[in-house]
């Protein structure tokens, strides 16, 4: 039997109810030994328990317990290999391209196959030996999220600076013989894996068949802290508009073989050759959605059906600002328009932020700081009644910003009520309504 050494309790958890401890040992869950984290997790995701404790004295305890499915136990072990973290060297990487002074957790760089299932991480399979395949195999975790790059393995094993990139079909070749879905990811890097690359990369991912459920093509993010780093270009309008127009003869082919078109081009690509974003309904169902992909289109769908169904008891003239970065000031003036149009007695002003923490290549909301917003919009927030600002720029369920900036700091320095807009579109439109 495998013992595993509890390290840590969480406060207020289950585990600290049930008056387990650090230096407790896990034995068996339902009987069954736990070989590793995924283990664990799947065994504990029933909703009867039947936990065998062995306390440092030699004592053995045996728990019985009735919870949530989706409930943490809250324990943490020293020897299960949780949360496991990134073993690459990418060319790319976005971690590496942060300065320094930040906390802690923007450093860290998951590559964790149960967060891929669970939270819908992107993993690039390098850390994992043939047992941790088997395992996920026997879990039936599913589906997974995977960063492919390249399917080209001299060059995979370049940009991503392991030896075991390289590896990478044998892993998916077991996922789609055992009917594991995959979700696919591209980081595009100009001159390095697109073109003929790209090309190459669809064919094979295609081959996979019908458990190659969608690819999504990113752009490589490129801030201004680099140096030392491999030298990456940035794409222009005319790259952006021969990677839409080469993608979508494949959206094409691939629409006429399998009814779907399997590739999904973030909407980056759309806002830097200034084209339109497609259809909402051409997002099919949306399943690159988790890495971004479709959420204007899914976004100004959600806003406009509200709007057309609002009918607020009684109005009031205000003034409103919308926070947004570069990427999306065209989208979200377009809003603001159609909201103001139903509603002339709001005044929207739009309020687009330059990147400078980072650097002007990085145009996205969900990278925007507290300090380039205050530095840039000080003495601009007179008479505004709230002034919304992006969801995404906070860290998932605080009110906390990447430089360490929070709501309430913004508030005070801007001399305005900072209201963090919602990432629904139509929760945003309802919020601008309840400022009327």
């Amino acid at each position: 039997m495998k013992k595993h050494k509890i390290i840590s309790v969480a406060a207020g958890s289950i585990a600290q109810e049930m008056e387990l401890a650090p230096g407790d040992f896990l034995l068996t869950v339902n009987g069954q030994d736990i070989h590793d984290i995924l283990d664990f997790r799947w065994l504990t995701a029933d909703d009867l328990l039947l936990i065998e404790i062995e306390k440092p004295c030699g004592e053995i305890w045996e728990l019985e317990l009735e919870t949530d499915s989706n409930s943490d136990l809250g324990l943490s072990f020293d020897s299960m290999g949780e949360d496991r973290r990134c073993v690459n060297a990418c060319i790319f990487c976005f971690v590496d391209q942060q300065p320094q002074g930040l906390r802690e957790s923007l450093y860290v760089k998951d590559d964790d196959p149960y967060q891929s299932f669970t939270l819908g991480n992107y993993i690039t399979l390098t850390n994992l030996s043939d047992s941790d395949i088997r395992q996920i195999v026997k879990h039936r975790l599913s589906p997974l999220r995977i960063s492919v790059h390249t399917a080209d393995m001299e060059l995979r094993q370049r940009m991503m600076g392991s030896p075991r990139a390289t590896e990478l079909f044998q892993a998916l070749s077991q996922f789609s013989q055992a009917g594991l879905d995959m979700h696919f990811q591209i980081v595009l890097c100009k001159g390095i894996n697109d073109g003929p690359a790209l090309d190459y990369t669809i064919e094979r991912l295609l081959d996979l068949g019908k458990c190659a459920k969608s690819l999504a093509v990113v752009p490589v993010g490129l801030t201004r802290h680099r140096e030392k780093l491999y030298p990456l270009e940035a794409y222009t309008k005319q790259d952006g508009l021969a990677v839409i127009y080469q993608v979508e003869n494949w959206q094409a082919i691939c629409k006429e073989k399998t009814g779907s078109q399997f590739i999904f081009l973030a909407d980056e690509w759309y806002v830097l050759a200034e084209k339109p974003l497609p259809m909402y309904d051409q997002y099919e169902d949306f399943p690159q959605l988790d890495n971004g992909v479709g959420m204007m289109a899914l976004f100004e769908n959600e806003f406009c059906e509200a709007l057309s169904e609002a009918a607020p008891d009684s109005l009031r003239n205000m003034k409103i600002g919308i926070v947004t970065g570069q990427a999306a000031s065209k989208f979200m003036t377009k809003l603001s328009r159609l909201f103001m149009e139903s509603f002339p007695e709001a005044a929207i002003d739009i309020h687009v932020i330059q990147n400078d923490f980072l650097g002007p290549d990085v145009t996205v909301s969900g990278l925007l700081t507290g300090r380039d917003i205050i530095s840039q919009l000080s003495g601009h927030c007179n008479g505004l009644s709230a002034l919304f600002i992006p969801e995404n720029a906070f860290r998932s369920g605080t009110q906390d910003m990447l430089c360490g900036t929070n709501l309430e700091g913004l508030s005070t320095a801007l001399g305005v009520d900072a209201v963090i807009g919602v990432a629904d579109g139509g929760e945003f439109c309802r919020q601008l309504l309840a400022c009327l």
